[in-house]
Parts: C-alpha cells; structure tokens; sequence
C-alpha cells in the first residue's frame, strides 16, 4: 500500500523507484560512502574548533600580558589572518552549510558553519580567564 502511495506521488518517475528497489547494496553503498565524508567532515570541523579556540587563547594571552588594555575586536583583527591561512592546514574540507555534501576549506566555507566572530573570540577568552578590557574585570590577564 505504501509502495502505490510512493508510486502515485513519483507519477513518472516511478522506475527510480523500481531502481532504488532492485539495486539495494548500490544504494547502500552510495549512503555509507556519504556517511563516511560526511562524519570525516564534521571531525575536521570540530578539530577546527578546537585549534581555533588554542589560538584565540594563546593570542588572547601573548596581547593581553603586551597590552592590558586591548578589546576582543582587536584580538580578532590580528588573529584572522594567521587563523584563515591555518585552516588549510587543519583540514582538507568541511560539510556545506547544508551538510549534504563536502566543501573545501577557506575562511568563507568555514565561517559558514563556525562563527569565528569578535564577540565568539571575547567569550573564548572569558572562558579560559583571560581578562580584557571590554569584560569589566582586571587589567591583568
């Protein structure tokens, strides 16, 4: 019944269907090999994340203890460049935006999925006690 359904919605495209069915270890295929890009995909993602935050932090450090006075905006401004040529080296490719396919790397695609922001720089420095001038802490990082 549910086939007919199917069926009467594809209307003629119903051989895609009959293909779909006939070749079940293709199409398997096909979606564990898309599985696989797409979990490698994320994983570089997240690793992604995960060197940019030790950047930002290691940064964040190296200008506070130069500058007490320096904001986030600043931080970011300096650390995007050393950030956009890094991420080519930290990953080969990340899922698009609309995570049904892989992308290459570049600050464009990346920021697409990852918000690499002056305000996702403040707060990454909140976090890890780096206290800067826009937080209304101390001076001292």
């Amino acid at each position: 019944m549910i086939e007919a359904f199917v069926r009467g919605m594809l209307g003629s495209l119903s051989p895609v269907l009959d293909f779909l069915l006939e070749n079940q270890v293709l199409v398997s295929s096909v979606f564990l090999v898309w599985l696989i890009i797409y979990g490698a995909g994320r994983y570089q993602l997240k690793r992604i994340e995960q060197r940019t935050i030790q950047l930002v932090v290691e940064l964040g450090r190296k200008y506070a203890a130069e500058n007490p006075r320096i904001t986030s905006k600043t931080i970011y401004r300096r650390a995007y460049s050393r950030w956009a040529e890094s991420l080519t080296r930290w990953a080969w490719f990340v899922p698009h935006r609309l995570d049904l396919w892989p992308v290459p790397v570049n600050a464009d695609t990346v920021s697409q999925k990852f918000s690499f922001s002056p305000e996702w720089v403040a707060e990454v420095l909140r976090r890890h006690g780096v206290a800067l001038r826009e937080f209304g802490e101390g001076t001292d990082g």
